[in-house]
């Protein structure tokens, strides 16, 4: 095995950067290779570092003795709620020499508690596993909802579901900087890494003023013999996933939504019956509320599946039944990203003591997010709008009309008019009013899509799938949704299908020049359109395209609804009525709630219009006329 040196670091005073050259060189050249098992030693290095007792680590510094022989008892005796009495350091003793060295000249005691735990959240969040459905939760998000929910001075703030201890880490936080009295973070996480690690820091940023239980948070009977109820505010986000359903009869038979509920006569009803599993995700909300105390806040984020499947209203009857929907935020798809791909959204509540559900049409207020401080690939960028979403909340609730200082307004109060389809951005507000901002130099009206069919003005229809068997069958395109970019079909060949396969669906299809290709499923290019000409209409659509025809007795031509279904503000339009299930989206029968604005027929929007149509006719000349310079390819 290869010995490390013991001074490995430079003498940085940047914390994330010492622990993420400690880490890298650790997983490098110790005997450890898994992210976990380094993250748990680093945590009882972390607590060795904190304890303050350099002559008692000494003789391990100095070889004399193993880690497992002096610094395990010392770390039971320093820390007895935290280390048990059989933990033991995995990795060699080398290692952890080198390791202890390079924390243990930091001044953790007086560094500012903040920049140690960022440093240790962004070192380890991000090398979570995600086969437990536990993804790391972005610095913004968490910041915004601990800035919304404030946990006042002496709040009991609970996270069930801690993880990294980021949500409680945050609390500490803003307590400090709002000068408001401390209360008592506590945290469950029955993965015992997570929560070694979770003390380590909170060890560090509310000495004394903690609790993290390494048990299973949905075994509420087990809690309910700690003090882990009746706290002031629950900030999450818990795992989530049918592939770690939660399938126990001891565990379902203790929720309420761990029960089978029918839907009759408008509402939902609970049945004696026990699911044969349930997401855990679900089981955490019914956990979140129960852990609260009358007129306690809940924040907690969730995939955006639980806010708009037909079958999870039973969910939402269950909520109102035992509070209020305070307000809710959607997230960027890049939220998780690159950990994970699905959509989130996150709900704020509030408990009451009535069980009784609200009926009628509910109002609560809604912002949507489409910036969150990184793209996909993880890369952090200046645009966050959750700093403008939490800073706007409070403007708004002094009664200012600011939108603290940011470019646009996020918060809106929405009325909630299906009880049972809370997908925030389609309640969005803002949606509305860029569109008829953007209707204004138009000189148009708004008109929806279900009001161009009540006049038949368009049609709307379905594409077909052809089977994998056909493709690379002959040369007539099959045209999928990866084939629209840029108003234009670029043709796959190796997709291309036979002269057999295209009368089967020639004349149910009936396409011809003039027809719009949408597309309404799939993941990034819901709502991307493009137009068929002369050149491209003999071919096939995919069934996640919609054909939209364009009768003659319409006040547009088609290349007229082309320009306006790619208006920033229609684009968004589209954006707010995809429903996201898990990582793939659909329109589904929202397209017919689409709506663009209508122009006058004056003399600027026909320039306008006469330069878009030269440009798409032309290109499609081109690209035609390239065909004829094809050469024979060799198949490799």
């Amino acid at each position: 095995m290869k010995q490390l040196p013991l001074k490995i670091l430079p003498q940085l005073t940047d914390y994330p950067e010492r622990f993420k050259k400690l880490y890298y060189h650790l997983y490098s050249n110790s005997s450890a290779s898994r992210a976990e098992t380094i993250i748990s030693d680093l945590s009882k290095l972390l607590l060795v570092a904190l304890s303050s007792q350099t002559q008692t680590i000494e003789p391990f510094i100095s070889g004399m003795a193993t880690a497992n022989e002096l610094l395990i008892p010392l770390l039971i005796k320093r820390f007895p709620k935290i280390v048990a009495d059989n933990d033991k350091f995995a990795m060699d003793n080398a290692s952890l020499r080198a390791g202890l060295l390079a924390i243990n000249d930091l001044d953790l005691h007086s560094a500012p508690a903040h920049l140690l735990g960022d440093a240790f959240q962004a070192l380890m969040g991000p090398r979570l596993r995600g086969d437990k459905g536990q993804f790391f939760t972005p610095k913004s998000v968490v910041r915004a909802m601990v800035e919304i929910t404030a946990p006042g001075a002496n709040a009991k703030v609970v996270d069930p579901a801690c993880g990294t201890s980021g949500f409680l880490s945050e609390t500490a936080f803003f307590w400090k900087n709002k000068k408001i009295k401390p209360g008592y973070l506590i945290g469950i996480d029955k993965d015992a890494d997570l929560s070694l690690l979770s003390s380590a820091l909170l060890e560090i940023v509310s000495p004394e003023k903690y609790r993290i239980y390494n048990q299973n948070s949905l075994d509420i009977k087990r809690l309910e013999t700690e003090c882990l109820f009746e706290a002031d505010v629950v900030l999450t986000n818990p795992p989530f996933g049918a592939k770690i359903a939660i399938k126990e009869n001891s565990i379902l038979q203790q929720f309420a939504l761990g029960h089978i509920w029918i839907f009759s006569k408008g509402k939902w009803i609970p049945t004696n019956d026990l699911r044969g599993s349930q997401d855990p995700q679900i089981l955490f909300i019914e956990l979140c509320i129960r852990l609260l105390k009358p007129g306690g806040k809940l924040a907690i984020v969730l995939p955006e599946g639980v806010f708009g499947n037909t079958n999870s209203g039973y969910i939402w009857d269950y909520i109102r039944s035992q509070g209020t929907i305070e307000a809710l935020i959607d997230c960027p798809r890049t939220t998780f990203q690159p950990s994970t791909d699905t959509k989130t959204n996150i709900l704020f509540f509030e408990k009451h003591q009535s069980n009784t559900i609200k009926r009628g049409l509910e109002s609560t207020f809604v912002a949507v997010a489409l910036n969150c401080g990184h793209d996909r690939r993880g890369k952090v960028h200046k645009n966050n709008d959750f700093e403008c979403i939490s800073r706007e909340w409070w403007e708004g609730k002094k009664g200012k009309r600011s939108n603290g200082g940011c470019d646009v307004h996020f918060w809106n109060r929405c009325q909630i008019t299906n009880p049972y389809y809370l997908v925030p951005r389609y309640y969005d507000k803002t949606t509305e009013k860029l569109l008829t901002q953007e209707a204004a130099p138009l000189h148009g009206k708004l008109i929806s899509f279900s009001e161009m069919l009540d006049k038949g003005w368009i049609t709307i229809r379905k594409g077909h799938e052809v089977g994998a068997d056909a493709y690379g069958t002959g040369d007539i395109p099959f045209v999928r949704t990866s084939d629209i970019a840029n108003f234009e079909i670029s043709i796959d060949p190796t997709k291309s299908i036979s002269q057999e396969v295209y009368e089967k669906y020639a004349v149910e299809q009936n396409l011809k020049s003039g027809d719009i290709l949408m597309v309404v499923d799939g993941r990034y290019r819901i709502g991307r359109c493009a137009i068929l000409n002369e050149f491209n209409y003999q071919c096939v659509v995919q069934s996640h395209l919609r054909i939209i025809s364009v009768s003659s007795e319409t006040p547009i031509e088609s290349i007229e609804l082309l320009y306006l279904l790619n208006l920033p503000s229609v684009q968004r339009e589209i954006r707010s009525l995809v429903f996201i299930q898990s990582t793939l989206g659909a329109l589904g029968k929202r397209i017919k709630e689409i709506k663009l604005p209508l122009p006058a027929k004056n003399d600027q929007w026909r320039a306008t219009l006469s330069r878009f149509s030269q440009v798409i006719y032309e290109r499609a000349k081109l690209l035609q006329m390239l065909k004829a310079f094809d050469s024979y390819e060799v198949e490799l």
